[in-house]
């Protein structure tokens, strides 16, 4: 059944995405318990530096690998980032709820976003707000006694509340008003974990996408272009074949989140598929083939690469990835620290994956245009024998070979508009991109193993050009 999938990934599922250009490509940027951001407090102008410049230091290091989206919390449970006439200062900024740190953090991260050409969303927590007796709840509780249930240590909005919907909305429409955020990102619009639901899942679904409507209605009446979207659970409802195990949005939680991107009331949506084999590869399908036209982007769990969080290894990421990409979505890391700190060689491995969104004059590079087979992984590269080498160059292609030294391609037709040059491993997974001049190509960045060259004009078109062993060492 596992091999069904990427049969599915190199011969059908490339049309899928024929066409598309754009990728999104993002993190969630946690501010909860500074997890993500930030690790220093601010409780002086010194602090109150460093603490910028770990948020830049971190924005560059995203750029780096070509993240184009940072999903930056803003509202964490009942308090904000931001100076808000709405909600207190949460206590991670300055380890002191209610507390300034003494700067605009958010209106600080849109700009440091937009300085690297990344988009900027402000994620919004709607209805948790935190522990019972926390200062965001308190307040929340002594303003809206009637609307905050509590469940267990905690504190929420009631989604059943007719007064829910506009007080969400109004925090988010104070955050449009005031900042020139690329996006809303709402997290929770569902019914909360441990919630007795004790209407018709039908009732509940209609509660929820209240909610979801007129937070949509509040920001598009201030600014029509901002991207609204929301990170729904990972399983919409069970399928024909593979069921959800009892964990979905649409029957367990209430969330119809692509009701919501048929309807307009969503943009993007970017659910948060955090599973493996057979409980992610279905599930991405259904978000692919149910996403009306719109933008969707596949949450992926890369905390359990983490040996402290899980047991995963590299390439059961590698595998998403390459699966997602054949299917047109997007990709979205939960969360930022762990992509930063390169667990398994993730980081590495997106410096590669993550082909840049333009070419070095500012135009588009046309990402979907060229397919990329997911059955390998391109760590498996240099374990080829060079028969294997030979046998495929029988096609009339060069066989070229190197020690690390440039190459030089004398089999590039005239006229062709080369771009750059695209090496791909022999079972089709992209390696590198090259810089093409109309002469030598420099291999120094591959690592031993055996490719294919081809070259990738301004419009996506590619055309073989040859093969490639390097091997640096070679045995006695």
């Amino acid at each position: 059944m596992k091999k069904c999938f990427f049969v599915i990934a190199l011969f059908v599922l490339p049309l899928l995405c024929w066409g598309q250009d754009n990728e999104i490509r993002a993190v969630w940027l946690t501010t909860l318990n500074g997890l993500d951001w930030p690790r220093t407090k601010a409780t002086n102008a010194a602090s109150m530096e460093r603490q910028k410049k770990e948020l830049t230091d971190m924005l560059d290091k995203l750029k780096a690998v070509n993240i184009n989206t940072i999903l930056f919390q803003t509202r964490i449970r009942g308090s904000v980032v931001y100076p808000s006439e709405l909600q207190p200062w949460d206590h991670c900024l300055t380890g002191t709820p209610g507390r300034s740190p003494g700067y605009d953090p958010l209106r600080f991260a849109i700009d440091e976003c937009h300085k690297r050409g990344m988009e900027c969303h402000a994620w919004v927590v709607t209805l948790p707000l935190g522990k019972w007796n926390e200062n965001g709840c308190r307040q929340m509780r002594k303003k809206y006694p009637q609307v905050v249930k509590r469940v267990g240590e905690n504190g929420f909005l009631n989604p059943e509340d007719p007064r829910t919907p506009a007080i969400v909305a109004e925090i988010c429409g104070e955050i449009v008003e005031k900042y020139d955020v690329d996006g809303i990102h709402l997290d929770y619009a569902r019914y909360p974990d441990g919630w007795t639901i004790r209407v018709s899942r039908p009732q509940g679904r209609q509660y929820i996408t209240q909610l979801v409507r007129a937070i949509h209605d509040r920001v598009k009446a201030v600014r029509p272009e901002v991207k609204m979207s929301c990170s729904p659970v990972g399983k919409f409802k069970d399928l024909t074949r593979y069921s959800s195990r009892g964990w979905n949005a649409f029957d367990k939680v209430c969330q119809d989140a692509q009701g919501w991107l048929r309807d307009g009331l969503m943009d993007q949506l970017y659910p948060m598929l955090y599973f493996k084999e057979n409980n992610f590869f279905p599930f991405a399908i259904d978000w692919a083939e149910q996403r009306q036209g719109k933008e969707v982007a596949a949450g992926l769990g890369i905390w359990f690469l983490d040996p402290r969080e899980g047991n995963w290894k590299i390439g059961e990421v590698m595998r998403q990835l390459n699966v997602i990409r054949q299917l047109g979505l997007g990709q979205c890391h939960f969360r930022a620290r762990f992509l930063i700190d390169n667990h398994q060689g993730l980081y590495d491995y997106l410096r590669v994956f993550n082909f840049p969104e333009c070419w070095p004059d500012g135009s588009q590079f046309p990402m979907s245009r060229v397919p990329y087979p997911a059955d390998e992984e391109p760590s498996d590269v240099p374990t080829l024998p060079e028969v294997s080498m030979q046998k495929a160059a029988r096609g009339g292609f060069p066989l070229l070979r190197s020690n690390g030294d440039p190459v030089q391609l004398t089999s590039v037709p005239s006229g062709l508009d080369a771009r750059a040059i695209l090496v791909t491993s022999l079972t089709g997974n992209r390696v590198a991109s090259l810089p093409w001049n109309g002469g030598n190509v420099s291999v120094a960045s591959l690592p031993d193993g055996a490719y294919t060259l081809s070259s990738v004009s301004k419009n996506g078109a590619t055309h073989r050009l040859a093969m490639l062993m390097v091997k640096r060492k070679l045995k006695k």
